[in-house]
């Protein structure tokens, strides 16, 4: 038990170690206040319900698109996943296109399932979204629209993981959403 101060004197100053504590605690609650209530609405699909639209644009080797080399023969059936872009940054309401290019190798034919990890505040809160199976013929792009919520605060940096699943082959590629 602490001593009274007698009348006239200052009561005693806590130490500097419980003082960091207490701002460390403090921090730490207002992150968790903010993740409660900004992340919901960060993480979730766009309303209608579909994270993907299902939008099939003309295939890499359409005119309009680089050609690309075709894969040497031989080998176990593969294919890979490109995602442009890869980082974005957006201001709120504004709306960012993300094409997802699948490119069968091998003659790979089956389908792919695709999720979306997501995390923002330094990890403190993470969703996945299912963004549905694609089916051949490939190649083909698939188009997502995504408008940044006009609640989300400038700063907030969203990061997350597209993996995509089929025939036991499993990839993952990085994406990253800052808002300004």
């Amino acid at each position: 038990m602490e001593p009274v101060p007698a009348a006239g004197e200052s009561p005693p100053l806590p130490s500097p170690d419980r003082a960091r504590w207490g701002i460390i605690a403090l921090v730490l609650v207002i992150a968790g206040i903010a993740a409660a209530t900004l992340l919901p609405p960060i993480l979730a699909p766009p309303s209608g319900g579909n994270a993907v639209t299902g939008t099939v644009l003309p295939s890499p080797a359409a005119p309009g698109f680089p050609a690309t080399a075709s894969p040497g023969p031989g080998g176990p059936p593969d294919f890979t996943v490109t995602i442009s872009p890869a980082q974005a940054t957006a201001g709120r309401g504004e709306t960012v296109v993300y094409r997802m290019t699948i490119e069968p190798r091998n003659g790979f034919s089956g389908e792919i399932h695709m999720e979306l990890q997501a995390s923002a505040l330094f990890g403190l809160v993470s969703q996945t979204h299912d963004l549905g199976i694609q089916e051949p013929p490939y190649p083909k792009t698939v188009e997502y629209a995504f408008t940044v919520p006009s609640n989300w605060p400038s700063g907030i940096t969203v990061n997350g993981v597209v993996r995509s699943t089929g025939g036991g082959i499993t990839r993952e590629d990085p994406l990253t959403l800052t808002v300004r």
